[in-house]
């Protein structure tokens, strides 16, 4: 596995790209807004969660702490996948 920084990087890159449920990614000086989620998410992927729980985990931030309605979770797996293949041997 890559080293914990770029693990990070490519958390942080993830959820701006491809998450970012607030738009942060628009705003350079909101770049950070979703750092607040890479050390959750990195447990998660180190404790060999399914893509479900990835998933989940986004979906109930959008829902409970960011107070987004239901945009539903199927849009969420590409971003749950991209996520886990970080953990992978490739990554």
């Amino acid at each position: 596995m890559s080293n914990p920084d770029h693990i990070q990087r490519q958390i942080r890159h993830i959820l701006l790209a491809d998450w970012d449920p607030t738009n942060a990614s628009r705003n350079e000086s909101a770049h950070g807004e979703y750092d607040c989620e890479i050390e959750p998410l990195l447990a998660l992927i180190h404790s060999g969660a399914s893509e479900d729980a990835i998933v989940n985990y986004l979906f109930d931030r959008e829902r409970e702490v960011m107070c987004f309605p239901s945009l539903g979770k199927q849009r969420l797996y590409r971003v749950a996948k991209k996520l886990l293949a970080i953990a992978s041997p490739s990554a």
